[in-house]
């Protein structure tokens, strides 16, 4: 099955410019945040784990609720998902 990206997840870039290597970070972090379940099962054919996982790891693009979601799904310590997630030193400062 080939990866069929929707404008619902990429609603502010054109569709036809995204490539499916080079743009990957960018589309399983979108998928995994605003996709549905046909979304995700059309990323899950195109990535293995390993990648989707590294993608929960280190992503800014995806929430906390989504990120320990797919931890879980993933097993992926919540120690190393949660790091990602606090807020860089610049916002504490304001």
């Amino acid at each position: 099955m080939a990866l069929k990206l929707r404008s619902t997840c990429f609603w502010d870039v054109d569709i036809k410019k995204v490539d499916k290597e080079k743009d990957k970070f960018f589309i399983i972090s979108r998928i995994l945040e605003y996709g549905t379940m046909e979304d995700v099962v059309s990323l899950l054919s195109e990535y293995d784990s390993e990648e989707i996982a590294e993608v929960v790891k280190r992503s800014r693009i995806i929430g906390r609720a989504t990120a320990n979601f797919w931890g879980l799904i993933l097993n992926i310590p919540r120690s190393v998902i949660i790091r990602f997630l606090e807020p860089e030193d610049f916002y504490l400062r304001r």
